[in-house]
C-alpha cells in the first residue's frame, strides 16, 4: 500500500468508518418517521429540517469521547477533505426551506434523504469502504420506490405524510444498519 492508502485505512479504522455519525443520524431519522405519523406535517417537517441540531452534537460528543479527534490520520489535507464532504449536504438546505415555506412539507424528507445519499458516495474513497457505495444505492432505490408508490394528496402535496414517514424510516434503518456493519464487520 502507498502512504495515502495506509493513511485512509487508518482514518477509517480510527473513525469506525463514520459509524458514530451514521448511528446518531439514523436514530434521528427514525424519531422523525414516528413524528410524521403522530404529529401534524408542519411539526414533523420542522423537526426533520433541524435534525442536525440534535444528531451532530451527539455524534461529535461521541467522537470526542472515543478519542477520534486526537491524532487524525492523513494529515491536514485529508481532514479538510473530510470537512468539505461533511458540509456538502448543507447546500440543499435553501431548497428545503423554500419547500417548507411553500407548504410542500412531504417533499422535504425525500429531498433531504436523497442529498444525504449523494453526500455519502465520496466516503467510499475516504474510508476505502464498499458500505458507502451500497448505502446510497439502497437509499436511491428505496426513495424511488416509496415516491413511485405513494399518491398525491387532495391538497396538492406530492406525497402524503405516511409516505414522508416511510422515507424517514427507510433512511433511519439504512443508516443504522450501515453503522452497525461498519463497527461489526467493516467492508
Amino acid at each position: 500500500m502507498s502512504g495515502l492508502e495506509d493513511a485512509l485505512v487508518e482514518l477509517a479504522r480510527s473513525n469506525y468508518q463514520g459509524a458514530v455519525f451514521l448511528l446518531a443520524y439514523g436514530t434521528t431519522w427514525l424519531v422523525f418517521a414516528v413524528m410524521w405519523r403522530a404529529t401534524e406535517p408542519k411539526w414533523a417537517v420542522t423537526a426533520t429540517l433541524f435534525q442536525g441540531m440534535v444528531a451532530l452534537p451527539v455524534a461529535l460528543g461521541m467522537s470526542a469521547w472515543l478519542g477520534m479527534f486526537e491524532a487524525r490520520p492523513g494529515g491536514e489535507l485529508i481532514s479538510q477533505l473530510g470537512i468539505l464532504i461533511s458540509v456538502s449536504q448543507l447546500l440543499v438546505l435553501p431548497l428545503l426551506i423554500v419547500l417548507t415555506v411553500r407548504g410542500r412539507y412531504t417533499l422535504v424528507p425525500l429531498l433531504f434523504s436523497l442529498a444525504g445519499a449523494v453526500h455519502f458516495v465520496p466516503y467510499a474513497w475516504l474510508y476505502q469502504s464498499l458500505l458507502y457505495i451500497l448505502l446510497p444505492i439502497v437509499l436511491a432505490l428505496g426513495l424511488a420506490a416509496i415516491y413511485g408508490t405513494d399518491r398525491a394528496t387532495a391538497d396538492g402535496d406530492d406525497m402524503d405524510a405516511a409516505g414522508a414517514g416511510r422515507v424517514c424510516a427507510l433512511t433511519g434503518v439504512a443508516l443504522l444498519l450501515t453503522g452497525g456493519v461498519a463497527i461489526a464487520a467493516p467492508i
